[in-house]
């Protein structure tokens, strides 16, 4: 059976029509064409579609269950072309985001929703990861776009930097130094530090780490969590104070302040990254959004 969609057209028109003069003007064909098209057609079913005679054209009953079929199939046809142009487009498809703390704390909420409102018909899929796991899943393409701490410096894969941000010191509201406008690094030589986990904010915690080096102090770290909520309720318990990104001045921390840091030792980059390769027309428009200026108060 060697039945084509444009034999599927010519019959829905002819069914239409009643009138194979007519159905040939129609679609631009000569009638005797149709007419072999037709026979072909109804010889690949083995059943007649059309009564013939000199003076009228008539469907039978399987002519009348075999045009609204393809009258569906043809209309699917029409939706799967208009679909993919549109996702060649990059007006429709998927997109499997990563992202870390500093990134929904920060420049994603906006970068997401400027995104969505003119991008209806891309579905993004949102997962938190950190750092390290995003860049691995990122080279293995389980995501197609990373929110990261950076640099992150790899063959293959486009980064743009989102937001860059100042560190502050976080202390208990009633700790003694929360009376202070603003720190020194080393004026925290002798505080116990809450901090993220190695294993969830390694590149984070190592830059920490080199910083309290050059300022003469190895931090030392009574507790640790996986999330900032974590960190800040620890915090806020009095269990000692952590370094984080100037966001959490704009955060609601109960039982918290925040001081920054005199003078501003190190900016922290928040970076978007995709794969240069990628062919997903959703991914590229979507790194247009985030390659526009950075976001959000604190972000310079």
């Amino acid at each position: 059976m060697s039945i084509e969609l444009r034999h599927l057209r010519y019959f829905a028109a002819v069914a239409e029509e009643l009138h194979f003069h007519r159905a040939a003007e129609r679609l631009n064909i000569a009638q005797p064409a149709l007419s072999r098209a037709i026979r072909s057609l109804e010889g690949d079913l083995g059943c007649a579609l059309l009564t013939r005679t000199t003076r009228r054209v008539a469907l039978t009953d399987a002519g009348r269950i075999f045009v609204k079929e393809a009258r569906a199939a043809l209309h699917q046809v029409d939706v799967a072309i208009a679909l993919a142009r549109d996702a060649a487009d990059g007006k429709i498809g998927h997109l499997a985001i990563g992202y870390m703390d500093f990134a929904i704390n920060g420049p994603l909420p906006h970068i997401l929703s400027e995104f969505r409102i003119e991008n209806p018909g891309i579905a993004v899929e949102l997962t938190h990861l950190w750092t390290e796991r995003q860049r691995t899943a990122l080279v293995t393409g389980e995501i197609d776009v990373g929110f990261m701490i950076g640099p992150f410096d790899a063959a293959g894969i486009t980064t743009t930097v989102v937001a860059r941000e100042n560190l502050v010191a976080v202390l208990p509201e009633h700790h003694p130094l929360a009376s202070r406008d603003s720190l020194r690094l080393e004026d925290l030589r002798t505080e116990p530090f809450v901090l993220g986990s190695q294993d969830t904010w390694g590149p984070f915690r190592r830059l920490i780490g080199e910083l309290c080096l050059d300022a003469g102090f190895v931090p030392d770290v009574v507790q640790e969590s996986h999330s900032s909520d974590g960190i800040f309720d620890l915090v806020a318990a009095g269990m000692g104070m952590t370094l984080y990104v100037e966001t959490a001045r704009h955060l609601s921390l109960r039982g918290t302040v925040s001081r920054p840091l005199t003078p501003a030792i190190a900016q922290i980059e928040t970076v978007a990254a995709w794969r240069t390769d990628s062919t997903s027309a959703a991914v590229h428009r979507f790194a247009e959004y985030a390659s526009r200026p950075p976001h959000g108060a604190g972000h310079n």
